[in-house]
């Protein structure tokens, strides 16, 4: 038998990570023994061995630099492993969780379905595909024009380079919070020098 996957999966500025600790909260309170997991290149809270939301909610945490160092991080009576920033972790990532699973520990994991350019993050696709929950988290797009803000649900994560959209050749992992992105919905949501492709949004 093996246990249970969910999958929380949301832009950036979507509450992931809130969501993540409030699951948490509640299994530890039901008397599971938990061990949390972050990658260590997250440190937009500082070098900190804690997994923190931008609401400020925060759980202590194991930072790791590969995916393979959970299952060597992990302690003999855990039955419920909780991952942050999942999309930043190496392809072993997969292997890892099914061997977690096999051993009927239970895990939540957290993460970007696309990075800025609007594209499958990471591992993040096979992962939603293997989960048996998914929670979908949308944000609040945050585009202003004319001094009023969009509102309107935000599912993409827009990164911003001196406040206009990072171009597509740009890299890939870009670590920061409000200074580098912003929560944009599709109609707002833009990527200079993107090609067209099946991942591209005609007008």
């Amino acid at each position: 038998m093996t246990e249970r996957l969910t999958a929380i999966s949301g832009s950036m500025f979507s509450g992931k990570t809130e969501e993540l600790i409030r699951l948490i909260g509640r299994s530890e309170y039901a008397g599971k023994n938990t061990q949390i997991f972050k990658p260590v290149i997250d440190d937009r809270w500082g070098k900190t061995k804690s997994i923190k939301s931008h609401s400020g909610t925060e759980h202590e945490a194991i930072p790791i630099s590969a995916s393979k160092d959970i299952l060597d991080n992990l302690d003999p009576d855990t039955n419920l492993v909780a991952i942050d920033e999942i999309q930043f972790f190496d392809e072993d990532i997969v292997p890892v969780i099914r061997e977690l699973l096999d051993r009927n520990i239970e895990v939540i994991f957290a993460g970007l379905p696309t990075d800025f350019r609007g594209e499958p993050f990471g591992q993040m696709p096979i992962l939603l595909c293997l989960a048996d929950e998914t929670v979908s988290l949308t944000a609040i797009c945050t585009y202003s024009e004319n001094g009023e803000i969009c509102g309107k649900p935000a599912t993409k994560t827009q990164r911003l380079i001196n406040g206009e959209p990072a171009n597509y050749d740009d890299p890939i992992i870009l670590i920061g919070a409000e200074e580098s992105y912003a929560a944009r919905c599709p109609n707002h949501f833009v990527v200079p020098g993107k090609p067209e492709n099946i991942f591209s949004r005609k007008s």
